[in-house]
């Protein structure tokens, strides 16, 4: 099994007889244009012709259709079979004539050696890909943010069918706008911005020290921001060339040495032996590439420092917009929280009076354009009208404000912090759906999905197990209202300083 490192989840895998690419994404940015690639993949004309594609989630720097455009239309494509509909229909729309949804645990066969399983957590997803006796566990993004329970739980279930894995891919860094967008008085948030990275590349080697892979190979981060507000986030990451001997020096259980490759675009398995071909290596500092990104994307940085303004006409246009979208979605919250909530939307792109301040009189939303945020709002959502609108227009156009750093909450204290009103000012602000709307006009698709996982005793032992501490990951006021030092205790992980590395730019953080 050859296996070549493409970019960010991007892998070309080669096992002879089948060629498949995983999470493809190389053609443009991702999110409504915030997220890029990086580096950039070294060569991606030969993944044109590959014969699968294997999508794990629909997040769009796993699922981008302007990508998926330049695949062959021949390819097989596998996207698992999820409480949500629309999907299959929608990548039939880009061309392409054979697609299957991926019903959980159920091995598909490719060729006479080489099959697929999708293993569901949320609307993440496990891929493992077999063949000739070979073992590919792609986690991805399904465990490495997660909790100590639902980690332990997955692990459990691979090593029971797949006791021995050849080869291990598992995210380990964040991608999410939490905590890092979230400011309040007091939040350092660069030093809390580096531990939430440590607890990802901790649960990654927690992941691999579960599971013993012959070789382990931490991926699904390479994208920048290049947003001025954002970019201070890109030297926050936990660098891949480190996690070896983090491994090693908390995890290593006797002194046979795990494997753990730092791989980059370029790069080669070749049944689990690195052939470093990347050229990104002759070109790294202290270990790291982010000097790179200026040089990769000068001309999209230089857009992002100077916006083009809206128009007077275009202003007004969306305070009616924004006033008729925050109505329809006030119903899906409790009304008397909403009478006393008051938010203000600080629309970067807009020059004079560029705050819409938010309040509620008999669940309709009451909106009036100012300079400055009223007196006694709750928090300040800072956002282009762009992202704005692309979050109202589209059912899922919402992660472009959340896991694509569209948006910076400024909460006012911290009683604000820890009352998850960030949340609610995102649910009105998108379309998002809600499970129990979703239900409610859908149950026969989601009856079919709650049918299709894994056994009722084991679904119910894992939501118990999970459930105890809950997920301490995205609990906000942990995370908005801890230091550094409170919060490695909290999650057990060890004393560490980032080493210093070459910045991308002079760019400091909010806090």
């Amino acid at each position: 099994m050859r296996v070549e490192y493409v970019c960010h989840a991007c892998l070309l895998i080669d096992t002879g007889d089948v060629r498949l690419i995983t999470d493809p994404w190389f053609k443009g940015p991702a999110y409504s244009e915030q997220w890029y690639v990086f580096p950039k993949p070294v060569d991606t004309h030969m993944v044109a012709s590959v014969d699968g594609i294997i999508i794990s989630h629909a997040h769009e720097d796993h699922f981008h259709p302007r990508t998926l455009r330049h695949l062959s239309k021949s390819a097989r494509v596998f996207y698992p079979y999820s409480w949500f509909g629309g999907t299959k229909e929608f990548i039939e729309g880009l061309g392409f004539e054979h697609v299957s949804e991926a019903v959980n645990f159920r091995k598909y066969r490719l060729t006479k050696k080489t099959s697929v399983t999708y293993i569901a957590q949320r609307h993440d997803n496990i891929v493992v890909i077999e063949s000739d006796g070979k073992v590919l566990v792609n986690v991805n993004d399904a465990l490495h943010s997660e909790s100590d329970q639902t980690i332990d739980f997955y692990l459990r279930v691979l090593h029971e069918k797949w006791p021995q894995i050849d080869m291990l891919f598992c995210g380990f860094g964040g991608a999410s706008y939490f905590p890092n967008m979230l400011h309040v008085d007091g939040k350092d948030d660069y030093e809390v911005g580096v531990v939430r990275e440590q607890l990802f590349a901790h649960n990654f080697c927690r992941i691999v020290a579960g599971l013993r892979p012959r070789v382990a190979i931490p991926f699904a981060a390479d994208f920048a921001l290049l947003a001025p507000a954002e970019r201070w986030i890109n030297e926050v990451r936990f660098p891949r060339r480190q996690m070896k001997d983090y491994y090693q020096k908390h995890f290593a259980r006797d002194r046979r040495e795990q494997e753990i490759y730092d791989m980059y675009p370029g790069d080669v398995l070749e049944d689990g032996s690195l052939q470093p071909s990347s050229p990104y290596r002759q070109r790294m500092k202290n270990g790291e590439l982010n000097h790179l990104i200026d040089e990769q994307y000068a001309g999209e940085i230089e857009r992002k420092k100077t916006p083009s303004l809206l128009a007077e006409g275009e202003a007004g246009q969306l305070e009616e917009k924004l006033r008729e979208f925050i109505s329809s979605r006030a119903g899906l919250f409790d009304a008397v929280m909403l009478q006393t909530l008051k938010f203000c939307l600080r629309v970067s792109d807009l020059g004079e009076d560029n705050c819409y301040n938010v309040s509620f009189k008999e669940n309709q939303a009451q909106l009036r354009r100012m300079a400055e945020p009223d007196e006694g709002c709750a928090l300040q959502v800072e956002v282009p009208s762009r992202i704005l609108r692309y979050s109202m227009k589209y059912e899922w156009g919402g992660d472009a404000m959340s896991i694509g750093y569209g948006a910076n909450m400024h909460l006012r204290d911290r009683e604000v912090a820890a009352a998850n009103l960030d949340q609610v000012c995102f649910g009105l602000l998108t379309q998002h759906p809600t499970r129990k709307s979703y239900i409610k006009k859908n149950p026969r698709r989601v009856l079919n999905y709650l049918m299709r996982q894994p056994p009722i005793r084991t679904w119910k032992s894992w939501k118990k197990s999970s459930s105890r501490l809950g997920n301490l990951n995205y609990d906000r006021s942990m995370w908005l209202l801890r230091s550094a030092k409170e919060l490695r205790n909290v999650f057990g992980l060890p004393a560490w300083e980032k080493e210093p590395a070459m910045p991308s730019a002079a760019v400091v953080p909010p806090g």
